[in-house]
């Protein structure tokens, strides 16, 4: 898709105002080991912002909600050289530019690297396209190639949503979302209860992270095990998750109903399919409502996922969801939801690097806005083929106890899963 807003400024559609009022970032980190350009790095960075304009406007508020707005005149983001790398992960301040990178040398020959950018503009498929275009410009730059990078776009990125709503009469999502709303009115899903001081009132500042390491072999049976039972391995990662968040709920000895928000690219669905350079929000959350009881096993749980997701995209639920974005905000940003589940691991490329600089693993997620247990699954990017299942959970709502135990959850999900 080339479509752009060539004008500085634009109002921010109902999905990106959603983040903005959060200043939600996607953030990847990751540590590096060898040597270590610093200023191809610094020119690599300017490669991404002359690629993606996006990336150095900014969102302000004006009379009717927010808009995205690019000014010229106005500072670019560069890639800053410090300590305070953590700071990467923060929420976004508005009137501030929507990308960050830093990167911090830790000792010789071993460094941090993190980036972030605003989820109204982005998603994890662009996110995690824009550092693999990182590394392809780096490595091109220090070896003395002239990276071969995608033709740059023009101003800014048309929103997603505006492509489904064409494809929808006002009758069609009038019916849809009543409908949808009688479907749903008299379902309260179990979920973990916030014990956190601040319960929403901004009194605690951040994210509980937890990763939970598997490593190639454990990967490979879980493959395996999602194959036997005909389903993706998201669909089973998604049983893990309704398993393990089941236990830490105070009905962990009851049959209740759980929803899981399952993140998914909207790229080829749209008309042309859009390719994963393009910056810009193109991803949404499906719903699934499942009935989890303490015997229920994680492979049976993703089958119930998978059928309810394949469908909402056949039926058109999904899309018509996405096109009735602005009306559906105040239900989704007031109902309870159980987990959301965000698989990254296919949509990790292998990064390009020179053959003296190697990295760890890829540390990804976005932060929650509210109080949403969040699981987010990464590939790893050395010869391990291993997994990484990151747990987040919003400071302000639930406690570092309780986000230690729902990680340990879900590693005895992840084992119970292998259980047939």
């Amino acid at each position: 898709m080339t479509d752009a807003t060539v004008a500085g400024e634009r109002p921010l559609a109902a999905s990106e105002a959603a983040f903005a009022s959060f200043g939600t970032p996607i953030h990847f980190s990751q540590r590096l080991y060898g040597r270590l350009d610093l200023d191809a790095l610094a020119c690599a960075v300017g490669d991404l912002l002359v690629l993606h304009p996006v990336l150095s406007a900014r969102i302000v508020a004006a009379d009717q909600g927010h808009v995205l707005r690019l000014d010229p005149s106005v500072p670019s983001p560069r890639l800053r050289v410090t300590d305070g790398i953590d700071q990467v992960g923060a929420p976004y301040a508005p009137d501030t530019p929507l990308f960050r990178a830093v990167v911090t040398e830790e000792t010789q020959d071993r460094y941090r690297l993190a980036l972030s950018v605003h989820h109204a503009i982005s998603d994890g498929v662009s996110a995690l396209t824009l550092l693999h275009t990182l590394w392809h410009g780096y490595s091109a730059r220090v070896t003395g190639r002239t990276p071969v990078l995608p033709a740059p776009a023009v101003g800014l990125p048309r929103p997603v949503e505006e492509h489904f709503r064409a494809r929808f009469s006002a009758e069609e999502l009038s019916v849809f979302l009543r409908d949808r709303s009688a479907k749903m009115r008299d379902i309260v899903p179990a979920c973990i209860p916030t014990l956190a001081a601040g319960h929403g009132t901004a009194a605690q500042a951040g994210v509980h992270r937890r990763r939970v390491r598997l490593s190639a072999e454990l990967v490979e049976q879980l493959t395996h095990a999602a194959k036997a039972a005909r389903m993706s391995l998201h669909a089973l990662a998604c049983g893990i998750a309704l398993r393990a968040v089941h236990s830490q709920s105070p009905c962990a000895d009851e049959t209740v109903p759980m929803t899981c928000l399952s993140t998914l690219d909207l790229r080829r669905r749209l008309r042309p399919p859009m390719p994963p350079h393009e910056m810009v929000l193109a991803a949404t959350a499906a719903q699934a409502v499942v009935e989890v009881g303490p015997d229920v096993h994680p492979v049976d749980l993703g089958r119930r996922v998978l059928e309810q997701l394949r469908e909402a995209v056949l039926n058109n639920t999904m899309q018509k969801a996405i096109a009735a974005t602005a009306e559906l905000m105040d239900e989704v940003a007031h109902a309870p939801i159980s987990v959301l589940v965000s698989n990254l691991m296919t949509k990790t490329p292998p990064l390009q690097l020179p053959p003296d600089l190697r990295s760890d693993p890829i540390d990804g997620c976005a932060l929650p806005p509210g109080p949403l247990p969040s699981v987010f699954l990464t590939g790893s990017q050395d010869d391990t083929a291993g997994l990484d299942i990151t747990v987040v959970m919003a400071a302000d709502w639930f406690t570092a106890r309780q986000a230690d135990d729902l990680a340990d959850a879900i590693e005895r999900a992840v084992h119970r899963a292998l259980l047939k």
